[in-house]
């Protein structure tokens, strides 16, 4: 279990106990309902749970609204009771296909219809009760989901980052050195999972961006000046964590075209020094010390030395592999001088 799930599960948590306390504080009946509110609410973004909220209190309404018209008929025109409510729940849900965000509006039409009666108060009373403790359900589930939601979004984008250049630092391990080949159906499995980890992690840049901006939106409701946010910074993480996809792949094409073979030692070198570079990079990305980017300096510099000076060593097996290699130290760079800020 991951930083990503125990916070999420926290927020479930201090959200049911909010929700239960504030109801209880309040003297309304049946405060569990609160509960079940805050637990539909909360999601593990606060952009989503924001949405959420309004659906279900929107929902809400409509349903208790449709409710109450189903109390009236049952009373005023002696429809059946049973039929009244399956039907009008069956509406609902039915009409829930054509817009999600009203899924909430059966579940409230039907608790309208079917506890009045039980609970002793009329039906206006119920659907009012209902309504607030549903208020306080999404408010609580909202209060706890804006806790710590800057340095909790970035946490979590930064873990996604660090996993998926460890990824990175396994693949140049297996590519690059002289061992045995790798079987083209485990390669192409190997670049779809990585496909779909910068898929997802792109995702996440975008929820992390706005959490971070509606925070730091909010913060500056209280401060004296505004606080300007650095725009889309998670998103430009995201390309350059990208982009060493790319440069990795590059150093492992690059080893299926040499004419040397992949047992020699500057091969094996270089896997080292990839592999140490991208790994000291996702510890930086989780907080660690900066990235240790000298082993790769070597290969960089071939090619970019004055006539008779002496060219670095060890020598690459070919010669476009200095190219490679620099375009990954400006990737990982990018990605260091972006963690420090």
């Amino acid at each position: 279990m991951n930083d990503a799930h125990w916070r999420q599960g926290l927020q479930l948590a201090s959200a049911v106990l909010l929700s239960y306390l504030a109801s209880a504080a309040l003297r309304l009946p049946e405060s569990f309902w609160a509960v079940m509110s805050a637990l539909i609410v909360v999601r593990p973004s606060t952009a989503s749970t924001i949405g959420a909220g309004w659906d279900r209190v929107r929902a809400t309404a409509a349903g208790a609204g449709t409710g109450l018209a189903g109390v009236w008929l049952q009373h005023h025109l002696g429809t059946d009771s049973t039929a009244a409510t399956l039907g009008i729940v069956a509406f609902l849900a039915a009409a829930s296909a054509w817009r999600p965000s009203m899924r909430s509006a059966p579940i409230a039409a039907l608790i309208v219809l079917s506890s009045g009666g039980t609970a002793g108060h009329p039906a206006l009373q119920v659907a009012g009760l209902r309504m607030a403790e549903i208020a306080i359900g999404v408010a609580s589930g909202l209060a706890v989901s804006l806790t710590g939601v800057a340095s909790g979004a970035r946490a979590v984008f930064d873990a996604s980052c660090a996993s998926a250049i460890r990824k990175m630092a396994e693949q140049v391990q297996r590519d690059l050195p002289g061992r045995l080949p790798v079987a083209a159906q485990e390669k192409e499995a190997t670049a779809g999972q990585m496909r779909l980890a910068l898929r997802e992690l792109a995702v996440r840049a975008t929820i992390a961006d706005r959490e971070i901006d509606l925070w730091l939106r909010l913060t500056s409701l209280w401060r004296s000046t505004a606080h300007r946010s650095d725009a889309g910074h998670c998103a430009v993480t995201a390309r350059l964590v990208a982009r060493t996809a790319h440069d990795t792949a590059s150093l492992g094409r690059l080893a299926e075209s040499s004419t040397t073979g992949r047992d020699h030692p500057a091969w094996v070198t270089l896997a080292e020094a990839a592999h140490r570079a991208l790994a000291s990079t996702a510890a930086s990305l989780e907080g660690g010390g900066p990235p240790e980017l000298d082993p790769l300096r070597p290969f960089a510099a071939q090619g970019s030395s004055c006539p008779g000076e002496r060219q670095p060593s060890p020598l690459p097996p070919i010669p476009w592999i200095a190219p490679a290699a620099r375009l990954l130290m400006e990737d990982l760079s990018g990605l260091a001088r972006r963690t420090a800020r």
